[in-house]
């Protein structure tokens, strides 16, 4: 029998590699039915479902809670998962008969509707895949780590009732992290036209999906660059040329290409060209929440079992203080009434104009007035946001995030692109919570997954490291560029 090239057997073992991981991700996929349930949508999810139940029946993105002929445009919520939610409605057979907003929020297509999030989840599960087979070899070892880590990823995030029972953004914004991540190390290992067309187009969802990221890429793909450049200095060559710059202009092209159709809808419709228009809204609610007592915030932002031990102490509050007439009574009721508290303020300044506008230039005004005490608010916010992981371990969050950002601030010093192209977007996404929001702990969530990869990533290296007991980086680095 005449034995198999090795071109062929290359085909083989890819074939049999993209079997094996559309086969788990359709698994993982086909979980998500098990853990709907008929729980009412409300809330944020609640926006995006009317949102698409109005573009499947009228055409229009709208905002309206009942059921019209001519819906209210809506630019509160971004477009891509309204989007997925439309197609489901569009697609599957339940919806064929008439139905209501309430049917499918409170009713009896509840359930249903919430099957959405297999398509995520089978995006997440395959991108996952994926960016595991780019930064683990060889290929066996690459599907055995990312096998694992769906597993962890599926205890800390995807089967989390508060993600895969709702229709939030946090899923589809794991799923397309986790292929602008993929798109990413692609574009570091090989800097060509197609690749660069293809980060740009993942970033532009991505950023259509969660508008954080919008600027999180611009600053990333910059970073990008700024390795290259002093890569290329350090061996003697020029920083500039049309060889580095042409795919990084691709990227952005292709990026601004993405979200331009969106913006420019929302120019004609609002007259403002953004993504979306809760940003004042959020920076608002932070700094209402920086204007209460810092080591207040501390005590509120820590689980209340915590609070009775070495917290309370530290700061000096009880569980009286936080009732109201308390130093920090005012803290637990800042998220549900904000709204409110900014309209008596704009009573008090007798201020008629837009709302928005308003929330901008009160945030504006007092980063300008008391930039000390915003910035040393941004630790204690980053300490709010870090439970994203188990609300009940900070210790354990630590653990891992200390890890992560090891692993990603090694890899920038260390001039290893490869891992920043990896884990820069979520690094960013945690930067970004920490500094411009209020942190509530679901904004972090997407960077879960990302978050279990560089845990693994430690542990192959020390793994290897036990085996060959040799220096560490160096060489697993050589096995991550061989890829």
């Amino acid at each position: 029998m005449t034995p198999l090239s090795a071109e062929v057997r290359g085909t083989l073992t890819d074939a049999a590699h993209a079997f094996f991981i559309l086969l788990v991700a359709c698994l993982f996929a086909y979980r998500t039915f098990g853990y709907a349930t008929a729980s009412p949508i409300e809330s944020d999810a609640h926006q995006n479902l009317r949102a698409a139940y109005h573009l499947v029946h009228t055409g229009v993105m709208g905002a309206d809670h009942l059921e019209t002929d001519k819906p209210r445009p809506q630019m509160r919520r971004e477009p891509v998962p309204i989007l997925a939610i439309t197609a489901f409605l569009a697609l599957h057979p339940a919806f064929d008969k008439p139905y209501t907003i309430a049917d499918v929020a409170e009713g009896p297509l509840t359930k249903t509707v919430k099957g959405v999030n297999a398509f995520w989840r089978f995006l997440a599960a395959v991108f996952f895949m994926l960016l595991c087979a780019e930064l683990f070899v060889p290929r066996y070892t690459a599907a055995a780590w990312g096998l694992a880590g769906l597993a962890l990823s599926e205890t800390f995030f995807f089967l989390q009732p508060a993600y895969v029972d709702r229709l939030m953004t946090e899923i589809p914004g794991a799923a397309m992290l986790l292929a602008s991540s993929w798109c990413a190390v692609r574009f570091a290992k090989k800097k060509n036209s197609p690749r660069a067309i293809a980060l740009g187009l993942a970033l532009g969802l991505l950023a259509l999906t969660k508008a954080a990221f919008f600027y999180i890429s611009i600053v990333f793909v910059s970073l990008l660059l700024l390795m290259d450049i002093i890569k290329n200095r350090r061996g003697g060559k020029i920083g500039f040329s049309n060889e580095l710059t042409g795919p990084y202009l691709g990227v952005m092209l292709a990026l601004s290409a993405t979200i331009a159709p969106w913006m420019i809808r929302n120019y004609v419709e609002f007259g403002t060209a953004q993504i979306t228009e809760r940003a004042s809204e959020i920076m608002g609610t932070r700094v209402l929440l920086v204007e209460q007592p810092l080591l207040g915030e501390i005590y509120f932002f820590t689980p209340a079992w915590l609070r009775k031990w070495s917290v309370g102490s530290l700061t000096g509050y009880t569980p009286t203080d936080l009732l109201p007439g308390g130093p920090i009574g005012k803290l637990p009721d800042i998220k549900e009434k904000h709204m409110g508290i900014f309209a008596q303020r704009m009573q008090a300044e007798k201020f008629t104009g837009d709302a928005e506008q308003w929330r901008r230039q009160m945030v504006i005004r007092y980063i300008a007035e008391h930039p000390i005490r915003y910035v040393a608010s941004i630790p204690i916010f980053a300490y709010k946001g870090m439970g994203f992981m188990q609300e009940w371990s900070l210790l354990f969050n630590g653990l891992v995030l200390l890890c992560f950002f090891s692993v990603f601030l090694w890899a920038l010093f260390a001039g290893e692109q490869i891992l920043v192209a990896a884990f820069g977007l979520g690094a960013g996404l945690f930067a970004f919570t920490s500094v411009f929001t209020d942190a509530l702990v679901r904004y972090n969530s997407p960077m879960v997954p990302l978050v279990v990869i560089s845990v693994m990533w430690v542990a192959a290296v020390f793994f290897r490291r036990l085996i060959s007991k040799n220096e560490v980086f160096p060489r697993y680095r050589a096995k991550i560029q061989s890829v």
